[in-house]
C-alpha cells in the first residue's frame, strides 16, 4: 500500500475574502469633524462601537462602509478615496487659520468650519483642473514690518484705486488671486475666516451676515493674509493683538483717512454718518466707530449716534442697504458648465461632496432643480435640459 503525501501550495493570488480595499482614514475624520460629529455619535449613527470608529480613523474603513458612512457624514462615498494628484486636505488644521471670532466659537465648531475648508480646497482643485484662475498677487511678504495703515494704503495703490471707495469686495479679491467661498451651515459663531494653503490665499465668507459687514469681513481677512499669514511664529501670535491689527487695517481699505474726513465733517450729524456709509458700502456702526477713531465725533457724540442708529435697526441689520456682492467665479462657473451640459451632480461625484455642500461653497450658485417641464432650474432660471455627454470619473476608472 502506498501513501501519497499532499502538499497545499499557496495561490499567489489573494482569495476574493482577503481583498478588503479599505477607505482614506484621514477623509473618514476629516468628514466627520466637517458634519460637527463625536466618534460616539458616528458609532451610534452607524450601529458600531465607538473602538470600530476610531479603527476607521486610523486604519481605514472597508469599502463596503462606504455608502453608510457617506449617508450619515452627507459626503459622496468617492469622497472617501483618494486620487494621487489630489490636494492632502487633512494638512489644513485649525492653528493655520485665521478666525474673525476665534473667542466666541467652540472647538468643535472650529473643526467643521476647517472642514470646509478642506472641502473648498476639494472644489477649488476641480475647478483649476478645468479653469484659468486668476493668479494671487497680494504683496504678504512685504506686510511683515509695515504697520495696518501702511499695508492697507500699499494694497489700495497696487490695485490702482488711490483713495476712491472701492467697489466690490468680493469681485476685487477674486480678480486678484483670493479664492473666496462661501460657508455652509456653519454658524455666526466662527464667522469669517482666511488660510494660505500651498501658496494660495483663502477666504470663507459668512452669508447671514448683511452685505456691508461681508464687505468688512472680507477686507478684515485679507488684513490677516497680508499681515499675518506667512509671517508670525507662534510666540508673535500670542504677543501681538492680531485682530485688532486685522481690524485697522480693514477700517483703512474701506475708509481710509483722508478721504474719510473729506466726507465725514466734525461734529457729523446722523444723517452724515448715514451718507458715509452709502458712500464707502460699509455699516453704519462701523462708520460711527471710525468717526470716532478719527476724531470726527467726541466720546459724547458717538454714543448718541450709536444709540440713534441703533434705534433705526442698524446695530443688528442694515435698513436700505446695499445690494449683496456676487462671485464672478461661481457666476461663470455655472454659464460655463450650462453650455457644456455639465451638472452639479457630475462635479458632486468628482469631488467627493455633496451637491448641497457646492451650493453651500459657492454662495448658492450651484444648484440645480429638475422642473417639471423636463427643464433645470438654475437660481430662479429656466433652462433646456443639456444632452445627456460622457464625463469620465477618474475615481471609478482606477
Amino acid at each position: 500500500m502506498s501513501v501519497v503525501r499532499t502538499v497545499r501550495l499557496e495561490s499567489p493570488f489573494q482569495h476574493a475574502d482577503e481583498v478588503q480595499p479599505t477607505l482614506s482614514p484621514d477623509r473618514i475624520r476629516c468628514a466627520r469633524e466637517t458634519a460637527g460629529l463625536s466618534k460616539v455619535q458616528l458609532a451610534e449613527s452607524l450601529g458600531v462601537t465607538t473602538r470600530t470608529i476610531a479603527n476607521y480613523e486610523e486604519d481605514g474603513a472597508p469599502s463596503s462602509k462606504g455608502y453608510a458612512l457617506a449617508e450619515v457624514l452627507g459626503v459622496r462615498p468617492s469622497f472617501f478615496s483618494v486620487l494621487p494628484d489630489e490636494p492632502p486636505i487633512e494638512d489644513l488644521s485649525s492653528e493655520q487659520v485665521w478666525f474673525r471670532s476665534l473667542r466666541k466659537s467652540t472647538v468643535k465648531q472650529r473643526k467643521s468650519a476647517v472642514g470646509h475648508g478642506r472641502n473648498a480646497l476639494l472644489f477649488f482643485r476641480w475647478i483649476t483642473d478645468h479653469f484659468k484662475l486668476p493668479e494671487d498677487d497680494l504683496p504678504i511678504e512685504d506686510g511683515i514690518s509695515a504697520t495696518p495703515v501702511e499695508c492697507a494704503m500699499v494694497l489700495r495703490g497696487d490695485w490702482g484705486f488711490g483713495e476712491n471707495p472701492l467697489p466690490s469686495l468680493l469681485s476685487l479679491a477674486e480678480s486678484h488671486g483670493i479664492r473666496v467661498f462661501s460657508m455652509p451651515d456653519v454658524g455666526r459663531e466662527v464667522d469669517a475666516f482666511s488660510f494660505v494653503f500651498d501658496n494660495v490665499p483663502y477666504i470663507a465668507v459668512d452669508m447671514s451676515k448683511t452685505p456691508e459687514r461681508r464687505r468688512f469681513d472680507i477686507a478684515h481677512e485679507i488684513g490677516h493674509l497680508v499681515m499675518h499669514a506667512t509671517s508670525l511664529t507662534e510666540s508673535e501670535r500670542r504677543l501681538r493683538d492680531v485682530e485688532k491689527e486685522a481690524h485697522e487695517f480693514a477700517a483703512n481699505l474701506l475708509m481710509p483717512e483722508r478721504r474719510f474726513k473729506s466726507v465725514v465733517p466734525a461734529h457729523a450729524s446722523l444723517d452724515q454718518i448715514l451718507s458715509a456709509k452709502r458712500y464707502f458700502g460699509v455699516a453704519a456702526m462701523a462708520v460711527a466707530y471710525r468717526a470716532h477713531a478719527l476724531g470726527r465725533l467726541t466720546d459724547w457724540e458717538y454714543r448718541s449716534v450709536c444709540s440713534a442708529l441703533s434705534a433705526r435697526g442698524y446695530r443688528s441689520g442694515e435698513p436700505k442697504g446695499i445690494k449683496p456682492e456676487t462671485s464672478q467665479v461661481f457666476e461663470f462657473i455655472v454659464r460655463s458648465n450650462r453650455d457644456k451640459g455639465i451638472s452639479t451632480n457630475t462635479i458632486a461625484e468628482e469631488t467627493g461632496l455633496s451637491s448641497k455642500e457646492l451650493h453651500g461653497l459657492s454662495f448658492g450658485n450651484l444648484m440645480a432643480v429638475t422642473g417639471g417641464n423636463n427643464s433645470v432650474s438654475v437660481d430662479g432660471n429656466e433652462f433646456a435640459r443639456p444632452q445627456l455627454k460622457l464625463h469620465v470619473n477618474k475615481r471609478m476608472t482606477n
